[in-house]
């Protein structure tokens, strides 16, 4: 469905990009916030984007377009959003997104409960980044593919291969993944603006 909805951004995070996706990403709210009830940030869609299909097995995903055209498909039926409608899309719905452009679509995303959504945008943004992806930004070791997709199996899953498939395949890879230090999120992708003269050194997340 589609309904109007506004937001007001806050600081905190830098923005981020990822290629195979052609989507630019800024935090503007995160789990520890709002005591773990969403993630929000900024969405730039640059043209030729396009988010293959995929399902958020617990989470309700909104889009609110600020500019541009965004193209959806929301179980198989396509529909456009322009600026100031939201797309709701529930949990367990297959979906995909895209920008065939001419210009940058840009808007907000919020994604109901946060669950682990900030560490998969940055790890699947990291990952590209690091030079360690197919063009289509899947994972190049087997072995980071099962720690980082099993890792996330709560917050998506992509419909190809089937579900049931990803259920046999990874869960060995996952294991395989801890046995060699593999890890499925780096501290080196977390998009938050350090504070000044904190000093932390980089931590990994099992």
């Amino acid at each position: 469905m589609i309904t109007s909805q506004a937001d007001t951004p806050t600081a905190g995070f830098r923005p981020f990009f990822n290629p195979a996706t052609g989507e630019w990403i800024t935090y503007t709210g995160v789990a520890e916030d709002n005591h773990k009830q969403l993630v929000r940030f900024t969405w730039r869609s640059v043209p030729g984007g396009v988010i293959t299909e995929h399902i958020h097995p617990r989470q309700e995903e909104r889009f609110t377009i600020l500019a541009g055209q965004a193209h959806f498909t929301l179980n198989g039926e396509k529909l456009v959003a322009g600026a100031g409608e939201t797309v709701v899309v529930p949990a367990g719905v297959p979906h995909s997104e895209g920008n065939p452009g001419p210009a940058e679509i840009e808007g907000i995303v919020e994604l109901r409960p946060a669950l682990r959504a900030k560490e998969l945008h940055e790890a699947f943004a990291g990952l590209v980044a690091d030079g360690k992806t197919t063009p289509r930004g899947a994972p190049r070791n087997p072995l980071q593919l099962g720690a980082t997709f099993w890792h996330v199996r709560h917050e998506s899953r992509v419909t190809s291969p089937p579900i049931w498939a990803q259920n046999l395949m990874l869960p060995p890879l996952w294991a395989l993944a801890k046995a060699f230090g593999v890890r499925p999120y780096y501290d080196r992708w977390d998009s938050r603006i350090p504070v000044a003269g904190s000093g932390d050194p980089e931590r990994t997340r099992n």
